[in-house]
């Protein structure tokens, strides 16, 4: 009989909530279905209890007004799941081990009865051998009992005073409320296998210097309950092909034994970074024999795996090596930036992840992809995952892999404002050593992972970042070295002398962060043209959600106003109420709608130059990761680009453009400009690709009708991965109708896709953009064809912020997004799917469907 895998998820599983320690008076794994029978409620796994509660009708929906408040008691009960099942058929000589993923956060499990363990931690997969406890005859009972939720510093407190691993976000953050999940959040197993099993496999790849040939390592850890003799069989496939096998002999004792092997592969594919090159992925199957059963000998097909093995298993690999290189200029005592994949030079086009939902445990396979094809599409080509959050799930690396998105994953420590090093007591450095210890081997056969990191933001007390000499971070260090030496490795994001970009550290910025707003209409260009830093792992620029997004929050609550005396927009992001500010830029607006356009384009405008200014500047620095690409919890405004429902706000499409490969910008000073000053800018290429003779850049100002003010061009060759200042453009500022004007570049390449950007300029004292609250109209003709959509400008001015989205929530990818049109301009465009449903609006263009 072959091996078996029964998969114990789903929604037949229940539920009971009771008070602390409830379960141990009633004792409720002996006749769980008999304790209070009417408040059991269906449950699903993977999943939280809070969804599940939800689902029973216990609470509200904790994304809208201030109802989040109403559920925060879930995480102080106990909880009981129940789950009954049919046993398995079991060889003789079989064993069964019942497989959690992960259960957030301490438990108790029972199998008919009978006490299997206590676990403690979310992070690490446990298990149990339960071969002689099934029952044959009836229904098995499966009770785990989740505990109520630990103390634990949200945001504000002292790393410190830390002592364990969890989500530490959930318990409130500037970005998300206060709801702390538990419940059995990764899914469990059945395992039915031999008497000797595998537990785990670990591939490690080695390539050639010239990159011609490749080495692959197998090591293979084996439980088995007694001393025997086992074959372990080894196959490397790529795409169904088999291009390396072997075979050996081992004497697996009584627990785990260790066996490995070594596969030359010549000319390997190389798993490249997006818009590097392709992402080909390697299998490693291995299966477990008994002595004198060959399967090389026994099946003309030794492609196939053999049907007596006593276990196998098969993990997904690929083959690349990941450097990191000193940066251009930098100081001798700074940390290499610039990463190197497979002998190229990578600009890091980055973005912070936080966890997909505040309640983690459901979304699975589908929600991530749409998440993460959006960052794909968006020319991301590395996430960081945040020390405040999770080790990201098993799906969300297997989509990376085959994504080509690289993986910056941080250990489960954060800054929390007080203090923010963690703490040195003997019995916190033997947790995150043993915590560390089952992470890292989880994900470490995955060639998305590029970097593990000790935490956000941790600093001595002057504010100035840990290194490997802080205890905890050196015990981490210690555990990647040993366990996932290939990978490379960071004490904490920001690293170096200082913590924060600012243009008083200029000269010693290695890894920094911040800001996280618009810093003001000369201010934020300042900054930007000035700071030096060598990697810029997060910064940001606030702003308003989506206006479906907020209908969706406020169902009993105001919406007006947008500011620090509406409770709702406190409650859903108030460290991110931007109102002076869109004030200072914009003046008055008296209305919700025209607040959330301008917001957003304040956002975007802001957000695309911190990429631009920082690309600018390649390979003295070595990459950008905005903060944050994505939200857990729904907010009125914050620094996301993507919504909580999967919409990307106006900001992520200009970030997109900022991200492609081949991209023409513009390096100026302000954006108000005053009658008798020279305004100025320069105008830059930079690109990814190869290089491109003959590349003719353009340039032209006009006012909000298309009257030409200044233009020029330039013809230059385009160096390979490099950023190139084309020319200055420049003009004597003269007083505008509509005091606004348009800086429109272009770069055509003979070889590539060209580049087009659109700057908003004004000559107006502030508010500068008052203008913009009443511009002309102007009128768009829409028409769509199967895939193909062509929007055309038919009135006398420029059309700003043009808008494309769906009109009932759904997943709609078009190619571009938040356009400007010239009057007379047609624009065309693909989407997906076809029969998508669209709606097309603009900062003055009335909204219609299409």
């Amino acid at each position: 009989m072959a091996p078996m895998t029964i998969s114990l998820d789903g929604s037949d599983w229940r539920v009971l909530p009771l008070m602390p320690r409830e379960w141990e008076w009633r004792r409720v794994w002996e006749k769980p279905e008999t304790v209070t029978p009417a408040l059991w409620i269906p449950a699903q796994v993977p999943g939280t209890v809070q969804d599940d509660a939800f689902d029973a009708g216990l609470i509200p929906d904790y994304t809208t007004d201030f109802h989040s408040r109403d559920c925060e008691w879930t995480s102080e009960r106990d909880w009981v799941y129940l789950k009954e099942f049919a046993a398995p058929e079991v060889p003789e000589g079989g064993v069964v081990r019942l497989i959690f993923e992960g259960v957030d956060y301490e438990c108790r499990v029972y199998l008919n009865g009978q006490f299997l363990g206590h676990h403690e931690g979310m992070y690490d997969a446990f298990e149990f051998e339960v071969t002689r406890l099934l029952s044959r005859e009836g229904p098995n009972k499966l009770v785990v009992i989740c505990e109520h939720a630990p103390r634990e510093v949200g945001q504000i407190g002292r790393t410190s005073e830390v002592r364990l691993w969890k989500a530490r976000f959930a318990y409130d953050w500037d970005w998300c409320t206060r709801l702390v999940p538990i419940g059995i959040y990764e899914s469990v197993r059945l395992e039915v296998t031999g008497p000797a099993y595998i537990s785990d496999v670990q591939v490690y790849t080695q390539l050639s210097e010239d990159l011609s040939e490749a080495e692959v390592g197998v090591s293979v850890d084996i439980g088995c309950a007694l001393a025997a003799p086992v074959t372990v069989y080894t196959t490397l496939l790529q795409d169904g092909r088999k291009v390396a096998s072997r075979s050996g002999e081992v004497l697996a004792t009584g627990g785990m034994t260790t066996y490995s092997v070594r596969c030359p592969v010549p000319e390997p594919k190389l798993w490249w970074p997006n818009g590097y090159g392709e992402q080909p992925l390697y299998e490693a199957e291995v299966s477990l024999g008994i002595r004198g059963h060959d399967p090389i000998r026994a099946s003309s097909n030794w492609d196939r795996v053999p049907e007596f093995p006593l276990d196998t298993k098969t993990v997904t690999f690929g083959i690349r090596r990941v450097r990191a290189l000193p940066n251009d200029g930098a100081p001798e005592d700074a940390k290499p930036y610039v990463l190197e994949v497979n002998g190229k030079r990578v600009y890091i086009k980055g973005w912070n992840w936080a966890p997909i939902q505040q309640l983690y445990g459901r979304p699975g396979h589908e929600m991530y992809e749409r998440w993460l094809t959006l960052a794909k599409d968006a020319n991301c080509n590395l996430l960081r995952v945040w020390g405040g959050g999770l080790l990201e799930k098993e799906c969300f690396y297997s989509l990376c892999d085959r994504l080509g998105i690289m993986v910056w994953q941080e250990f489960i420590h954060s800054s929390s404002g007080i203090d923010n090093r963690p703490s040195t007591a003997p019995g916190y450095l033997r947790y995150i050593r043993r915590q560390a210890m089952k992470m890292v081997p989880r994900r470490r056969n995955h060639p998305s992972l590029v970097i593990w990191t000790g935490g956000n933001e941790l600093m001595h007390d002057n504010w100035t970042p840990l290194d490997d000499t802080h205890p905890a971070l050196a015990v981490l260090k210690e555990v990647v070295q040993r366990l996932d030496p290939g990978r490379l490795w960071y004490p904490t994001s920001g690293c170096g002398p200082v913590e924060n970009a600012s243009l008083e550290h200029v000269g010693k910025m290695h890894d920094v962060h911040g800001p996280w707003q618009y810093q003001g209409p000369a201010e934020h260009y300042r900054l930007y043209n000035g700071i030096d830093a060598l990697l810029h792992s997060e910064m940001g620029v606030e702003g308003a959600a989506n206006i479906e997004a907020m209908r969706k929050i406020a169902v009993r609550q105001p919406l007006w106003p947008p500011d620090e005396t509406n409770p709702l927009w406190l409650h859903h992001g108030a460290w991110w109420v931007q109102r002076p500010m869109m004030e200072r830029v914009f003046g008055r607006i008296e209305d919700l709608e025209t607040y959330v356009k301008l917001s957003q384009l304040l956002q975007a405008e802001g957000l695309r130059y911190c990429l631009e200014a920082n690309r600018r500047r390649k390979w003295r620095c070595g990459g950008t990761m905005p903060w944050q690409f994505n939200e857990s919890w729904p907010n009125l405004s914050c620094t996301n680009v993507v919504d909580y429902y999967g919409q990307p706000r106006p900001a992520y499409w200009w970030c997109r453009n900022a991200y492609e490969p081949f991209h023409v910008s513009a390096k100026y000073d302000k954006l108000g400009w005053q009658p008798g000053e020279t305004f100025e800018t320069e105008v830059w290429v930079n690109n990814s690709l190869d290089a491109a003779p003959g590349t003719r850049v353009t340039w032209t100002l006009s006012d909000l009708h298309d009257r030409t003010l200044a233009a020029g061009e330039a013809t230059i060759d385009a160096p390979a991965c490099g950023a190139l200042r084309v020319a200055t453009a420049s003009w004597q500022v003269e007083r505008l109708e509509g005091a606004v004007f348009i800086l429109h570049l272009n770069a055509l390449a003979p070889s590539m896709r060209g580049s087009a950007n659109y700057y908003l300029f004004s000559t107006a004292d502030e508010p500068l953009f008052a203008g913009l609250v009443s511009a002309p109209r102007t009128e768009l003709v829409v028409s769509r064809v199967g895939r193909e959509l062509e929007i055309t400008n038919v009135g006398g001015v420029w059309a700003l912020g043009v808008h494309l989205t769906p009109t009932d929530g759904g997943w709609i990818r078009f190619d571009s997004n938040y356009l400007s049109l010239a009057p007379g301009q047609t624009y065309s465009m693909c989407f997906l799917p076809e029969e998508a449903k669209l709606q097309v609006s603009g900062l003055n263009v009335d909204e219609q469907e299409v």
